[in-house]
């Protein structure tokens, strides 16, 4: 049996600011969630994403939404380490 690769979703923010204040909404709702340097290929004024489980995307939408934090783009990663578009 072929195990599915892990899927995640990047979250890019305008700032370092917006990163951060996502980060702490997301931990005090106890999303999991990490800080990772955006992946070369994404570009960001910032240096910073939010890596989350696709599987926590609704209630991060729905965190973020109520925080007014919603990232500036989305990104689902494929099991070739490329990431396509998607939204939150």
């Amino acid at each position: 049996m072929k195990r599915m690769p892990y899927r995640e979703l990047i979250l890019i923010f305008r700032g370092t600011h917006q990163v951060l204040a996502a980060e702490k909404h997301l931990k005090r709702s106890n999303v999991p969630m990490r800080l990772i340097p955006v992946p070369r290929f994404l570009t960001s004024d910032c240096g910073l994403a939010i890596r989350v489980p696709l599987e926590e995307k609704d209630r991060t939408r729905q965190i973020l939404s109520a925080a007014r934090l919603l990232p500036v783009s989305v990104h689902i990663s494929r099991a070739d380490g490329e990431y396509d578009a998607a939204s939150l």
